[in-house]
């Protein structure tokens, strides 16, 4: 009778976790796709789940051999999502070198109004551009005199929530929902190393309904087609609210030939952390964490160094990159 109760709930789970890891394979619909952001969760639980079959199969409580195989499949499945995060990729440099520019983007949320500590973050962390998402007029106006002497040059994005602020002169900034297909977005032209580069600040819809989950995925097609025709180097950065596992992001990667600048520095999640607005115990943040803020570069660049910084009670971690123009 024990037997077959452990026999039962091993298959259980065991057909549970295999329908949340290879369901990000096919989560084109809603709400499916919501589940395929926690691959490193689905990661750690195989890994628990096979030692405990794998347990109970030398003790013999459990004669399956087949749900250890399985269970060991599940593992590699995972796997192979997860650690090439940690690999060393190829515009990926080596060593400590010193970077032509420092990127900050942060989503600082609507809701939280610690501009105080917002601003220590960038101070600390010296970032020649700073994009900011959720910015609030008011706020705007704290940091444009709180950042003045390092951070002279900025652009807030009319109705987007979308501010840039750069040590860097900026040209041709302007707001873009690219014929309302597009949501919010700000573009602008900085030079480096004499050479003109694209910047684009982005802020897609949070997919929890719907009809967001239909607009967000309507914003990245409409920023991979603008982004097909730009022919110099280009920075995109923000809140993509999506993870390297949803298949809109592999489409977006497949559509751009653009580089996640975390390849080969880890997964370092930036969603969700501790802040006043957030309504969850601190014991469980933690292990909800995932990546939904990203820098993506093209082919011109070379990135020496990513990290998260301190979130200034917002829900979100800011993204810093050390970034070398070739």
């Amino acid at each position: 009778m024990t037997q077959r109760i452990i026999l039962f709930v091993a298959t259980a789970t065991l057909l549970i976790l295999g329908f949340l890891s290879l369901g990000s394979y096919i989560a084109w619909f809603y709400p499916l796709e919501l589940v395929s952001h926690f691959r490193v969760h689905y990661l750690i639980l195989s890994l628990i789940f096979t030692a405990i079959v794998g347990i109970l199969w030398k003790t013999r409580h459990l004669k399956s051999k087949i749900i250890v195989l399985a269970a060991l499949l599940l593992i590699g499945l995972n796997l192979i999502e997860v650690l090439p995060w940690y690999l060393p990729h190829a515009q990926q440099l080596a060593g400590n070198t010193t970077p032509q520019i420092r990127l900050l983007s942060f989503n600082i949320n609507i809701q939280n109004k610690d501009d105080k500590n917002v601003i220590n973050v960038v101070q600390d962390n010296r970032p020649d551009v700073a994009l900011f998402l959720e910015i609030t007029p008011n706020i705007f106006n704290t940091l444009k005199t709180g950042l003045k002497n390092t951070l002279p040059f900025n652009f807030r994005s009319p109705g987007g929530g979308l501010a840039i602020f750069s040590r860097l002169p900026i040209q041709d900034v302007k707001a873009d929902n690219f014929n309302g297909k597009g949501g919010h977005n700000l573009i602008a032209t900085l030079t480096l190393n004499q050479q003109p580069i694209k910047l684009i600040g982005t802020h897609p819809l949070v997919p929890v309904t719907r009809n967001n989950f239909h607009r967000r995925n309507l914003q990245l097609a409409a920023l991979s087609d603008y982004i097909r025709e730009i022919n110099q180097p280009l920075i995109i950065m923000g809140d993509f609210n999506l993870t390297p596992w949803s298949p809109y992001y592999r489409r977006f990667i497949k559509k751009t030939n653009l580089h996640n600048t975390r390849l080969g520095f880890g997964i370092l999640p930036s969603w969700p952390r501790p802040a006043t607005h957030v309504h969850l115990p601190n014991w469980v943040i933690p292990l909800l964490n995932i990546p939904i803020d990203h820098c993506f570069v093209s082919k011109q660049f070379r990135v020496a160094k990513i990290y998260t910084g301190s979130n200034a009670n917002s829900d979100h971690a800011p993204l810093i990159t050390d970034l070398v123009l070739s």
